[in-house]
């Protein structure tokens, strides 16, 4: 009864043979993971890269973890490989869960942030069963099979990125557009990735050159070789050409840990090959003094991060609030706006919002706080420590595998502090830094201990080992259909921007909703589709009035707030969840009356949220004053418009150089009929923004109403220079035509309005219609002598600004900015009027 099945084929035992395939599957796992993680993407999804790579890098590792437990159902026991970093793992992994627990946002620390679910606890957990999937599978052929698939990896990333720098077109027009300049997300982190691929490369070579090589025939050897050394020539290139995107402290660092080995002949090459590192490591000096360069010919972004000093800032403002365990892994976003200083308002990149760190470590001294960072740092320290000292000990064993892999660890721990690290560069670190460590122990020679869980012993462990079997098989497949849906999800809302980017329209939305409806948890979703609805409403809005149907706009606005709600509901601490509400209902304030008040309480969440944000203060100056526009004229009115003139003095006491606050200011003390300041605010404002043709037109108007000495020149010259630049500005015409007319020069005034009408079509329709209609009636007052010196408001304010070339029908006019494509983009810009 206790005897297994014997196939007839072969004699072996039925079990042995299903247990080789388990085995075999989890080989092509480990390999499929080293292989594709550098390389996978599909460019169909909203979140982007590195959401796609995680995707990739879970499906993987759940094939590994499936084939590893009915391998142990089969064989009647499970082995799990001890290892010396057991403790710290399985404290940080602890730690990391309560950290969750205690979130500011639980959902998202623990299935990790959008765009980047790297940070969350199923990421680490993940990243925790690689570990010991790795370890107690380790054996030197798959080692071997694991360092090629990576080395080959390795190498088409750095052909395909050489490619893509030098414009070298290499795929079909129609797949281009799908293409990203980096396989590893950024042009920073590939830059760290191609850093380590270096010393990878040359361990390679070495391998192939060591005197018990397996590649005997030296054709294979020689042509492994010249791929590899072209691997290290295009390596060079992309670094030295993608120069200013380099942390060369990564780099530098890594390459003299493994040149230091070398001469110390504590591992030895073969002896025509010790050149090559020192040589390596001479170039990569000579790089440095030729700095900056012109060799990349694609046009390549500008990519920034918190420097090292606002990173610091960050985490100890984070520390003095959240100090044993941090806002929440994944939560970093929020740490950033909540405690960015207002220094940082300096920068002319100061809109800009990070979602991680520079480096780990002072991320994680936001997002998990003083415990978890220690706990981290112990682990970092106790992984450093077993890998320097067992590389140090028994020079005889010429540990060559290992100096390469742990070369390439030592450049990721330094990339840990002072470099950018996106999810990919994650992955790949742990999945080296595993590997690293399973030859290390491998190549010294150390004993292999396990913790065996069998059905042939004691009953608690089977007992143990079938409820690991329910666990993993049920946990495997949950996570296979949630894993399905939230990338349907994902590809639907990829399709949708990129749709609503040409065309917004119905169908995008319905994307979105579709991708609501396979993954409802997350915020993102539903903001992005009240920006769509948002879009809609307003270009349905910009219709002439034959074309334009008021139900459907009134649908359209009631679905962007119901849907902007909802976003801000599941994101209730996430700054651009409810600027992005505050913004719609600014929007919906031009269908409904009641909207305005709504859209100042989410505004002022927004700040709440982001303290040191100069625009949440114009905005809510902006809705303070159109409150008042609303009023009747009187004390209340007043009282709004000082209200509004706080928040505009706000604003430019945190950015000093705020033209659009200055610009403001400016409309609000027109109103309360304070025009030599008004005047003055405008002139700032134009000072820091000289180009800007709303300025300039609103400071001839102001020169217009105050009308003092000289002020009717000032304006007729500020007019006539912006109509030189663009003469189809119908306002600046229409101004210039009114200032005439106020100096009695009818005919100069009739020319401006009959030039105006040269700019419509005759045979046009709807708004175009309707202007012209009016400009005849200017022109037919001042020819029977009435004059058009009495228009509504000339004289009490300033004019809002209006610089567009003269509408067509059926064209958009949006209110609100264009729905963002980049999934967590801010909606706010300092250029809004």
């Amino acid at each position: 009864m206790g005897v297994p099945p014997v196939s007839q084929a072969s004699g072996k035992p039925a079990g042995s043979k299903t247990a080789a395939i388990f085995d075999l599957i989890v080989s092509v796992s480990l390999v499929a993971l080293f292989f594709g993680v550098p390389l996978f993407f599909t460019g169909l999804t909203f979140q982007g890269i590195a959401f796609e790579k995680q995707l990739y890098f879970y499906f993987w590792l759940l094939i590994g973890l499936i084939a590893w437990v009915s391998k142990g159902v089969i064989t009647g026991e499970m082995r799990i490989r001890r290892t010396p970093l057991d403790i710290p793992i399985l404290l940080f992994w602890a730690f990391y869960i309560v950290a969750a627990f205690f979130s500011l946002d639980r959902w998202h620390s623990f299935w990790g942030f959008f765009g980047d679910p790297s940070r969350g606890v199923v990421s680490v957990t993940a990243l925790v069963l690689a570990y010991y999937l790795i370890l107690s599978h380790f054996n030197e052929k798959r080692f071997k099979a694991i360092f090629a698939a990576f080395l080959a990896s390795g190498w088409i990333v750095v052909l395909w990125s050489s490619l893509v720098v030098l414009k070298i077109r290499f795929l079909p027009a129609a797949l281009e557009k799908f293409v990203p300049l980096s396989p590893i997300g950024t042009v920073s982190t590939l830059t760290t990735f191609l850093s380590v691929l270096l010393p990878l490369f040359m361990t390679g070579i070495f391998v192939l050159w060591r005197s018990d090589s397996q590649a005997k025939r030296s054709a294979t050897r020689m042509l492994l070789t010249v791929l590899l050394g072209l691997g290290i020539l295009f390596d060079l290139f992309l670094l030295l050409a993608l120069y200013s995107f380099v942390t060369w402290a990564v780099a530098l660092i890594g390459l003299s840990f493994f040149v230091v080995y070398i001469l110390a002949q504590i591992v030895r090459p073969s002896e025509q090959l010790t050149w090559m590192p020192m040589l390596i490591f001479v170039v990569m000096l000579v790089f440095l003094m030729i700095g900056s360069n012109t060799l990349a010919r694609a046009t390549l972004p500008i990519e920034v991060s918190p420097n090292t000093t606002l990173s610091w800032s960050i985490a100890k403002e984070t520390l003095k609030e959240h100090f044993f365990s941090g806002v929440g892994p994944a939560n970093y976003g929020y740490a950033f706006s909540q405690y960015r200083p207002v220094e940082y308002n300096l920068n002319t990149l100061y809109t800009l919002r990070f979602y991680q760190g520079n480096g780990l470590f002072f991320e994680a001294l936001a997002s998990i706080g003083a415990v978890g960072t220690v706990l981290l740092l112990v682990l970092w320290l106790s992984f450093v420590s077993v890998g320097v000292y067992l590389l140090s000990l028994e020079k005889q064993r010429n540990k060559i595998y290992s100096l390469g892999l742990w070369a390439a660890v030592i450049m990721f721990l330094v990339a840990g502090f002072v470099a950018s690290f996106n999810g990919p560069l994650i992955i790949i670190s742990a999945l080296l830094g595993a590997l690293a460590l399973a030859v290390i122990l491998w190549e010294s020679g150390s004993e292999e201990r396990y913790l065996q869980l069998s059905l042939k012993a004691a009953p608690k462990f089977a007992l143990a080992l079938a409820f690991i079997f329910m666990v993993v098989s049920a946990g495997v497949a949950f996570l296979f259909v949630f894993m399905g849906k939230v990338l349907v999800a994902d590809m639907n809302a990829g399709k949708a921007v990129r749709m609503s980017a040409v065309q917004p329209s119905d169908d995008t939305a319905l994307l979105l909703i579709r991708s609501i409806q396979s993954y409802p948890q997350e915020g993102r979703y539903y903001t992005r589709l009240g920006q769509e609805y948002m879009t809609l409403a307003n270009t349905e809005a910009g219709k002439g009035e034959g074309n334009r149907d008021n139900n459907r706009v009134a649908d359209y606005v009631r679905e962007a707030v119901r849907a902007t709600e909802q976003g801000k509901n599941l994101m209730p601490n996430d700054v651009l969840a409810a600027e992005s509400l505050a913004l719609i209902y600014e929007n919906a304030a031009l269908y409904a009356s009641d909207a305005l008040p709504k859209a100042e309480e989410f505004y002022k969440r927004a700040q709440e949220l982001e303290p040191q944000n100069p625009l949440y203060a114009v905005k809510i100056g902006q809705v303070k004053r159109t409150q008042g526009d609303a009023k009747p004229e009187g004390a209340e009115r007043t009282a709004l418009y000082n209200e509004s003139k706080t928040y505009f003095d706000d604003a430019i006491a945190k950015k000093k150089d705020l033209a659009v606050a200055h610009y403001q200011l400016a409309l609000t003390q027109s109103r309360l009929k304070d025009l030599d300041q008004a005047i003055e605010s405008t002139m700032r404002a134009m000072q820091i923004d000289k180009k800007n043709v709303n300025y300039q037109y609103n400071l001839g108007v102001l020169y217009q109403l105050r009308d003092s000495d000289g002020d009717r020149d000032r304006a007729e010259t500020i007019f006539k220079e912006i109509l030189s630049a663009n003469e189809r500005l119908i306002d600046v015409r229409l101004s210039l035509g009114l200032l005439y007319e106020k100096r009695g020069n009818r005919d100069a005034a009739l020319a401006e309005y009959r030039k105006m009408l040269e700019f419509l079509p005759a045979d046009a329709g709807g708004n175009v219609a309707e202007t012209r209609t009016q400009i005849e009636k200017l022109i037919q007052n001042v020819q029977n002598g009435t004059g058009n010196l009495t228009r509504p408001n000339q004289g009490q304010q300033a004019q809002t600004p209006v610089t567009p070339e003269p509408p067509v029908e059926g064209s958009e006019v949006p209110v609100a900015p264009v729905a963002p494509v980049q999934p967590n983009q801010s909606p706010l810009s300092p250029d809004q009027p």
